[in-house]
């Protein structure tokens, strides 16, 4: 597919930011830690790319209260749990969202991921060596591949599929544990929680379903569900660089984080007693 794209595709400014104690880098601009506001924690998606005004941004003057988009891109489970600023981000906020994440994109007892970029993939276990005996491992460098290529054998796969759901469980229930107060969980994705997704191309968050997100209902407050517009052309009102149309037809378009920043504004009204979108201006 060829794509004209505007030469202000490649001056969105992302206002990349960090905080005192944190390695990692955020979206801006950067939110006062020290007032109220509400976390938002996630991946890509949260991120915003290709937007110009994530959901988080939104949110924030829907609700009148700040709002910090601690979104990293490329981010999984293993970032969350493993980052303890995050952890006290949260714990610290009147209300944190975290966004429902895939299976694939964090260390379990078979493989293990980068610490920050959690698509990569960085070593392989015993047992799935055992799995998977004539795999070469070592020409192997993301997630993505890694399942492209264990895909291959039905059985084996399905057994890996079993481990990361179950790895994906005990690792969510870790990050509620050790995010104080209420939690907010947003499932954004092309597809609802009740389709079945079992495949190594399937929609985001991978291999995550109603079962598992219900496992969860004793730690959470609540879930947010915000199916992304599948028939919409998004293209044209995100900020695409030539060769990343694929990639922006992945994520969320501005009406779709448009439709997550009034869900979430919603949700958390409910949760505080305030007055849902007083505060929003609208066009």
């Amino acid at each position: 597919m060829s794509l004209d794209v505007p030469e202000k595709s490649l001056a969105l400014d992302y206002q990349l930011c960090s905080y005192d104690g944190c390695r990692l880098n955020f979206r801006g601009p950067e939110t006062s830690l020290s007032d109220p506001y509400v976390a938002v924690l996630g991946g890509t998606e949260v991120f915003g790319r290709f937007v110009e005004q994530p959901f988080p941004s939104l949110l924030q003057e829907w609700i009148g209260t700040s709002v910090a988009n601690l979104g990293v891109a490329q981010a999984g489970l293993s970032l969350f749990s493993e980052e303890p600023w995050l952890m006290d981000a949260g714990s610290r906020s009147d209300v944190t969202v975290l966004q429902v994440l895939g299976a694939q994109n964090m260390s379990n007892r078979l493989y293990s991921v980068h610490s920050r970029r959690n698509d990569r993939f960085l070593a392989v276990s015993p047992a799935l060596r055992d799995m998977y005996p004539k795999v070469d491992f070592s020409e192997i460098n993301f997630t993505g591949h890694l399942l492209e290529t264990l895909s291959q054998d039905e059985v084996a796969f399905a057994k890996l599929v079993d481990e990361l759901k179950w790895a994906w469980l005990q690792r969510m229930r870790r990050v509620l544990a050790m995010i104080q107060g209420e939690v907010i969980l947003l499932w954004l994705s092309h597809r609802s929680p009740d389709d079945v997704c079992c495949t190594h191309n399937g929609i985001e968050p991978l291999f995550v379903d109603r079962a598992m997100l219900t496992e969860l209902s004793d730690q959470a407050t609540s879930l947010v569900e915000v199916i992304i517009d599948n028939d919409r052309p998004k293209l044209g009102e995100m900020i695409v660089a030539k060769g990343e149309a694929d990639a922006a037809l992945c994520l969320p378009g501005p009406q779709d984080h448009m439709r997550a920043a009034e869900a979430l504004a919603t949700e958390i009204a409910r949760i505080t007693g305030a007055d849902p979108g007083k505060n929003r201006v609208r066009a």
